[in-house]
């Protein structure tokens, strides 16, 4: 028996090494438990295994003519190699000179466990060739999700492929077809058309929008979305995306669209053309090489140029910017640092869309400031520190302002006590000086000039108690006006448009008491924290000012949070806000409460009065739930809410809501129910609706 055993495996090492021999000039090895070869050809049954241009191929039969070079494999073949991928087929020739592949009912699956199965396929120096074919990323004896196409090329070495005449099946119904379709397979960027956008509004009928995307570079892309809007007209949407180094990217759109003279007629919009500009960079790094070797700088830009605000409306993937929708604000930041100084220059730049123009617009282009921070001054607890800012407000109609401001504070401390008690007393010196323009004015200029003094007692106790830590931080200051020079004439007595400009004069002398606390456990985490303040001003008939009281509490996944406004002159509450939320794995909700009035000695009147309601739940890691509502208690109605469901697979996924919204447009503003329904293929993209009404 045992010579039996070592006669058979020495039989299998003669084989192999004979087959070695024969095919070792064209790089194949082959093991088998049986071989049989002629003058011109080598078969192998059972068992088989092929070592093949750094893969490795195992098949029930192989056969390989060396004169023609053909190497031929059959029954359940697989193939693991080729950048990682996995490859099964019923037949495959390999031609070994040219490395052409010919395969019958193949079954190629990526590394991302993107799949496909094809009755036929011819590959060629690492690019596919598939006949009719399916292709998923789902459980392959059951796919929730399929696409079905009738030929396609794919690049196994840059995971692209391309497919004509696709239909995208959800179970086995048809929900989209294209009759060009590109992207790569394991998810990096490259130039294609993106899944469409499709939605329906009431008033601008049926939405269809197509993203087509180009990556120009690794670090440069572009993506154009035209739109077609079938009850209003036509648009054309760009957004270049680039990143210039390593430590800055920034992005520009433009986009036009132009209404039908129907929709015009009809719905009345500010204008029937609606075009715009926007550009956005970050560069933590602008002038490094130039700067002193301590300073760093920073560029920061972000810029809406617009004619009205549909152009915002009528994108379907918005950029983020500043300002609330009809007034649009552009900034720019620039500034540069150490751990002595600070200077920067900033410009804001506002278009309001409510408007018929923008000349009257107040622009701040731009604001120029430098900062000494703070450092002693002869002893070193005599600090100081110094604040110039210059500002140049402007426009084109109406009174425009130069200002230089100075804000010099000198601040003594010193403790008692054994550092139990400690005290500061400060002054600050403060000069301001205006330039007016455009225009004539009785004084173009004026300039203002004053001084300040402040007393504080504070501590800082901290205990540390079994179980939990006591941080207590009372404070006592009092603030006293000191002098003030106006000239050439007073405040008062400048005209009414240079005073709408700004506003100069001595605070109140005042006290002001305020104590803070927070409680820790044991493991350094906040769990009650309470901050209360009052102001008392001697010189009023009412001496007490609103006292103001916050605190939170964090118990487990709960949070308590209140906060109170107390006017003691109408002895009435100004503002409360409540909030109660809790936080779990599985779900989560928050219900909150905004209360505020306005008080005068005639009446109090509610302005805000409103619950927030929001929550979440996962029923499990597959299926998940959400929503929420704000109710006006004041005209006892919703000014917004939302619901929506999720549901989540490795493969796809599916996510839809209702909201109502109130959106500004260029004729006024309009409340919006809208549906919202996208299904997505990883790593594919998605396909998403908009109902609006």
């Amino acid at each position: 028996m045992f010579k039996a055993i070592v006669l058979s495996i020495l039989y299998m090492l003669v084989s192999t090494i004979t087959l070695h021999a024969v095919l070792n000039k064209s790089k194949i090895e082959v093991t088998a438990k049986s071989i049989h070869t002629t003058k011109n050809t080598v078969h192998a049954d059972e068992g088989v295994v092929v070592y093949y241009d750094d893969s490795i191929i195992k098949a029930q039969s192989a056969s390989y003519n060396k004169k023609t070079k053909l190497l031929i494999l059959d029954g359940n073949v697989d193939l693991v190699g080729y950048q990682g991928s996995k490859e099964h087929a019923n037949h495959m020739e390999i031609q070994t000179n040219t490395k052409e592949v010919r395969f019958k009912k193949l079954f190629l699956a990526s590394e991302n466990d993107v799949w496909l199965l094809s009755e036929k396929a011819h590959k060629v120096d690492g690019n596919y060739t598939f006949g009719r074919s399916i292709l998923s990323s789902c459980a392959v004896d059951d796919p929730l999700w399929h696409m079905t196409f009738s030929d396609s090329l794919f690049d196994s070495q840059e995971n692209y492929m391309k497919i004509y005449h696709a239909k995208v099946y959800f179970w086995d119904v048809p929900i989209f077809y294209t009759p060009y379709l590109a992207f790569s397979t394991n998810k990096q960027r490259s130039s294609g058309l993106l899944f469409p956008a499709l939605g329906y509004t009431e008033t601008e009928g049926y939405l269809y929008e197509q993203p087509i995307f180009w990556a120009i570079s690794p670090s440069i892309d572009l993506e154009i979305n035209p739109q077609i809007r079938t009850s209003r007209s036509i648009g054309l949407y760009s957004t270049l995306r680039f990143a210039d180094s390593n430590h800055s990217s920034g992005k520009i759109r433009v986009g036009y669209f132009k209404d039908k003279k129907s929709y015009v007629d009809e719905y009345k919009p500010k204008n029937e053309s609606h075009y715009g500009f926007e550009f956005n960079y970050e560069s933590s790094q602008v002038f490094k090489k130039y700067l002193p070797e301590d300073f760093r700088d920073e560029l920061y830009v972000n810029s809406t140029f617009l004619n009205d605000i549909d152009y915002i409306n009528l994108q379907k993937s918005k950029l983020g910017h500043f300002g609330l929708r009809p007034l649009q604000e552009s900034r720019l930041n620039y500034f540069t640092y150490n751990n002595d100084y600070y200077m920067g220059v900033n410009a804001k730049y506002f278009i309001d869309t409510r408007l018929d123009d923008n000349n009257a617009t107040l622009q701040i282009l731009p604001s120029v400031q430098w900062h000494k921070y703070l450092d002693k001054l002869i002893w070193n607890n005599l600090t100081y520190s110094v604040d110039v800012h210059m500002n140049n407000v402007t426009r084109k109609e109406g009174v425009t302002q130069r200002q230089v401001e100075i804000k010099v504070p000198l601040e003594y401390t010193t403790s008692f006590f054994d550092d139990y008690l400690n005290v500061s007393l400060s002054e600050e010196f403060y000069y301001s000086k205006y330039l007016f323009g455009n225009g004539s004015y009785a004084h173009d200029n004026f300039q203002y000039y004053s001084n300040t003094s402040k007393a504080k007692i504070f501590t800082d106790l901290t205990k540390q108690y079994d179980g939990f830590t006591h941080v207590l931080l009372p404070s006592l200051s009092y603030l006293k006006p000191g002098n003030e020079n106006q000239s050439p004439v007073d405040f008062i007595s400048l005209e009414e448009e240079q005073k709408k400009l700004f506003a100069v004069g001595l605070g109140e002398e005042q006290y002001d008491f305020s104590v803070s606390q927070y409680f820790y456990d044991e493991k350094a985490k906040l769990k009650f924290f309470q901050r209360f303040s009052q102001k008392y001003f001697p010189n009023r008939k009412y001496k007490l000012d609103d006292f103001s009281n916050e605190m939170g509490y964090f118990w487990e996944h709960w949070s308590f949070y209140n906060q109170l406004v107390y006017s003691s002159e109408f002895d009435a509450i100004r503002t409360i806000s409540s909030e109660v939320s809790l936080r779990e794995l599985n779900y989560n909700f928050r219900i909150g409460h905004n209360y505020k009035q306005k008080l005068t000695e005639e009446k109090n009147s509610a302005e805000v009065n409103n619950i927030d309601f929001s929550f979440g739940y996962n029923y499990d890691e597959k299926i998940s739930f959400g929503g929420g509502v704000i109710y006006d208690l004041i005209n006892t109605t919703s000014k917004q809410w939302k619901a929506g469901v999720g549901y989540h697979r490795d493969c796809w996924s599916f996510d839809a809501s209702i909201r109502q919204d109130i959106r500004p447009t260029s004729s006024g503003s309009l409340k919006l129910n809208t549906f919202y329904m996208q299904l997505n293929f990883i790593p594919f993209g998605s396909i998403g609706t908009d109902s609006i009404e």
